[in-house]
């Protein structure tokens, strides 16, 4: 078996762990539209699209949780993307991956809530495209409408105008959620 069929594979036991049943589903979803958005991604790229969640697997933290309201959120997830990067800096180490691709996979990790550059602006978009295309329903399911409206802002502000395009026209089955993000979405 391969390196990266190696990593996936441990990025996946470990996201099975976590208390989001959706995670795994999200971690693919956003390898998914990394790829639409960068065809060339190479392989270190494809394992922070995968891993850019891992901590929950491991710590058992989500925002549902540990968040009495969302206006912590951005502190919450600076944390959130740094314990990730950790853990996958120190998980890959095991797959002979160099120093500098560590250090780089762990950069884009940390940074994929905010972006700052090509590499985490991508992760960041692919991340927002796949909360909005796969798991906005069952946020709002768990979370109620207040709480899905801002994170709808949060994860839609962030984004590039490519990217905003893309979420543009995403459908829900959802009439309650179809709402929400009409009402943000602009």
């Amino acid at each position: 078996m391969e390196r990266f069929a190696k990593v996936q594979t441990a990025i996946k036991k470990i996201i099975k762990k976590s208390p989001l049943e959706w995670d795994l589903l999200h971690a693919q979803k956003t390898l998914f539209w990394l790829l639409k958005l960068n065809p060339e991604a190479d392989e270190i790229l494809k394992i922070a699209a995968l891993a850019h969640d891992l901590e929950r697997g491991v710590t058992g933290i989500t925002e549902t949780t540990h968040l009495k309201n969302l206006s912590n959120l951005k502190e919450f997830k600076r944390e959130h993307a740094k314990r990730s990067s950790e853990i996958i800096g120190a998980l890959v180490k095991a797959y002979d991956y160099s120093p500098a691709e560590i250090t780089r996979l762990k950069k884009i990790v940390e940074n994929h809530e905010v972006g700052g550059d090509q590499e985490t602006d991508i992760l960041r978009d692919a991340d927002s495209i796949a909360y909005f295309d796969q798991h906005i329903e069952k946020y709002y399911q768990r979370n109620g409408a207040i709480k899905t409206k801002d994170k709808i802002s949060f994860m839609f502000d962030r984004v590039s105008d490519p990217a905003k395009q893309i979420i543009k026209q995403l459908k829900y089955k959802n009439s309650e959620v179809t709402q929400l993000v009409a009402e943000v979405v602009r």
